[in-house]
């Protein structure tokens, strides 16, 4: 039987061999070696997916913020090392709804404060400019 933990290596490696525009059930499951029903076992559509994801980001997100007294550096130096999922989680408008909806999200706004906007708007100038230094 195949698990949602290999569903879900299965849609981060679509994702970063293919990008977003091609990630689709179908490419899931052909890398998870299953037929694209499966999958609905587990998740309702790829949004289902990313969010759960999504999830796991958080939680080191989360983590990395708890431990460090300067939240700001830790929230830059935590997307800066993952690019690929900052573009995924916070600037893909079909997949930013789910994740701003998130108790993670929510848990990451409360510790960043009204900072987080700018610091965002930041992250993305320069992750898409590809100064990421």
């Amino acid at each position: 039987m195949i698990k949602k933990e290999h569903i879900l290596d299965s849609a981060r490696k679509v994702l970063s061999e293919q990008g977003i525009s091609k990630l689709s059930l179908r490419k899931i499951a052909a890398e998870t070696g299953c037929a694209a029903p499966s999958i609905y076992y587990y998740f309702r559509n790829k949004q289902e997916i990313v969010a759960s994801l999504w999830e796991d980001i958080a939680d080191g997100l989360l983590t990395q913020l708890k431990q460090r007294d300067d939240k700001e550096a830790a929230y830059r130096e935590f997307w800066l090392s993952r690019p690929d999922d900052f573009k995924l989680f916070i600037t893909q408008p079909d997949y930013y709804p789910y994740v701003v909806d998130s108790d993670a999200y929510h848990s990451v706004e409360t510790m960043m404060g009204e900072r987080l906007p700018g610091m965002n708007g930041q992250l993305m100038d320069k992750i898409f400019r590809g100064t990421l230094h």
